[in-house]
């Protein structure tokens, strides 16, 4: 016991020591030591796993941001802060990105990250080479305001393979305070229009609503759920503590487990201008392990000394030392 009391006074940390003074529990420093105990073995069992299982050289999903322009202000979402300038991934980026995922067999390409892709006016063109260059599964994220029946009609008809239209909110009145200014009616006509569309022509495209906030999710699903191929409700996260939010849970709680984030082992983010970020929470671009241009490629800078790094110290519940992962909500059970 003696032992075990030394290495839980030995481990904890200064945000440790002051929760538990705080509380002046004598069970205070046992149960952190526990929480510690736990977030170790388990990310040191998944991260051997996701090494295992995400051993390849090159990273199974490619988020490429063709823009980071977006029309909304949603309250749950930092892009009103966001530092980064507004702009637009030049073709000679684009091209030189799906050439490599085409060339190593890349799973996934997601032409979305940190705005709406509708807004780009090449997006069908970017969705038309992706697929002639041999990429099995191209899709969007969108938050469906722009999806008129014309750009329906030219997205399926592009081979867009899947869109998932954000749709947070039971009621207009609840959607509308989220999503600020899109409208709630109009979104639930044009997620309709390109269900008929997709329909029309037959298409294999498959149409997702996701949802992070809502007061009564059977009553959301309720609304369109014959009409989609499903829904994906997820936890409203903090961006990387780069958004305080009510509903964002607790930060840096010192009795949380942490886990290890997946994404750091099988995805690749690509910014607007060629930067590649940590993960598509890092939205001003926080967090750089390379750039890529014609003298650098996803597959040197995915094997980098910076990632190997991010790797290991999620494998070791090390995250702290992660100014984006730190306190991020996905960093947490």
């Amino acid at each position: 016991m003696l032992n075990f009391y030394k290495f839980s006074v030995e481990t904890l940390d200064m945000r440790d020591v002051n929760w538990y003074n705080q509380r002046g529990s004598g069970a205070g420093i046992l149960l952190i030591t526990m929480r510690k105990f736990t977030s170790r073995l388990l990310c040191g069992i998944l991260g051997s796993l996701f090494s295992v299982f995400f051993s390849k050289k090159f990273p199974r999903t490619i988020r490429v941001e063709c823009t980071n322009a977006c029309n909304a202000k949603c309250t749950i979402c930092p892009h009103k802060n966001m530092t980064r300038k507004v702009e637009f991934m030049s073709d000679t980026l684009y091209e030189q990105i799906i050439r490599e995922c085409a060339e190593n067999s890349c799973r996934e390409v997601h032409l979305h990250n940190f705005g709406e892709p509708l807004l780009d006016k090449k997006l069908e063109q970017r969705i038309t080479f992706a697929k002639s260059n041999g990429i099995s599964r191209v899709k969007i994220f969108s938050n469906g305001s722009l999806l008129t029946k014309d750009r329906s009609h030219s997205l399926i008809e592009a081979g867009l393979d899947e869109i998932k239209i954000s749709f947070d909110g039971a009621t207009s009145e609840e959607f509308e305070t989220i999503r600020t200014p899109l409208k709630f009616n109009d979104v639930v006509e044009n997620i309709r229009e390109l269900v008929k569309v997709r329909n029309e022509l037959c298409s294999p495209m498959k149409i997702f609503v996701a949802c992070c906030s809502t007061q009564d999710r059977s009553e959301t699903m309720n609304l369109i759920a014959s009409e989609v191929d499903g829904f994906a409700f997820g936890k409203v996260h903090n961006w990387g503590a780069g958004l305080s939010h009510d509903n964002a849970g607790k930060l840096g709680d010192m009795r949380q487990v942490r886990k290890p984030c997946v994404r750091v082992w099988n995805t690749f983010t690509i910014l607007a201008n060629g930067d590649v970020a940590l993960c598509c929470l890092d939205h001003d671009g926080q967090m750089i392990l390379g750039h890529l241009d014609e003298r650098t490629s996803i597959r040197s800078i995915f094997a980098n000394a910076d990632y190997k790094r991010i790797r290991n110290l999620h494998s070791a519940a090390s995250q702290e030392n992660i100014q984006l992962c730190a306190n991020c909500t996905k960093s947490f059970l």
